[in-house]
């Protein structure tokens, strides 16, 4: 007897790269694969079960991303910063944002804010670090998004996961030292949305700039 025809799309090989690339990444951004930690392919592709293809087209993705770094033989491994990888990021994150603000306080819609308010919820109500860190720089991403200017997108979108690393690694960072990242971000977040909410530039620019000093003065030295 024949087996009943399913109506299944075939599995594309480009979702299981990019499931891989999601779980890498986030793997790299919690700690989990610590700063220099080696990369290999057939590990890799073991742990996640999986060919040698999608890991391989995973790790080139996230070296665009900048958080992984290849060697000369071709070997890949969790890229180390230094501390002027993170002052040349602190510096375009700040450009490109402020930028952003001043477009959005005079686009942003109501549809915006009830998003952006939803986010904000949802940094509320989680207790897990990681999460946390995805969810403020989705916050900061639908900015950007709203902004609706393409090239600062484009920036964006080459910065947003090594901005991802450091923030997970400042909240990290706060925990030890006993503080409450959801009590540090929460607020922020929505007098930042109040200021791009008043329709002035001015004072949405100034919000920004304050969102990012913050910032910078979070991350461990």
């Amino acid at each position: 007897m024949n087996p009943a025809k399913l109506h299944l799309s075939p599995l594309a090989r480009q979702s299981l790269s990019e499931d891989a690339t999601s779980r890498i990444r986030r793997a790299i951004i919690s700690g989990e694969l610590a700063p220099g930690s080696p990369l290999p392919e057939t590990g890799l592709a073991e742990q996640l079960a999986v060919s040698r293809v999608p890991i391989r087209e995973a790790l080139m993705e996230m070296e665009q991303e900048g958080l992984v770094e290849f060697d000369r033989r071709g070997r890949s491994r969790v890229r180390t910063f230094s501390e002027e990888d993170f002052e040349e990021l602190f510096s375009m994150r700040c450009t490109l944002e402020v930028m952003a603000a001043r477009l959005v306080a005079k686009r942003i819609t109501s549809a915006d804010v009830e998003i952006l308010e939803t986010m904000i919820e949802g940094q509320q109500a989680t207790e897990n670090l990681t999460e946390l860190s995805l969810l403020d720089v989705a916050f900061h991403g639908h900015i950007i998004q709203v902004a609706c200017h393409r090239a600062l997108a484009v920036c964006w979108k080459t910065i947003r996961s090594q901005i991802e690393f450091w923030l997970a690694r400042a909240h990290r960072a706060q925990a030890a030292r006993h503080l409450s990242s959801v009590e540090l971000t929460v607020p922020g977040h929505r007098r930042l949305l109040a200021d791009l909410c008043s329709g002035s530039e001015l004072k949405a620019e100034n919000a920004m700039r304050l969102e990012m000093a913050t910032w910078r003065e979070w991350l461990p030295a």
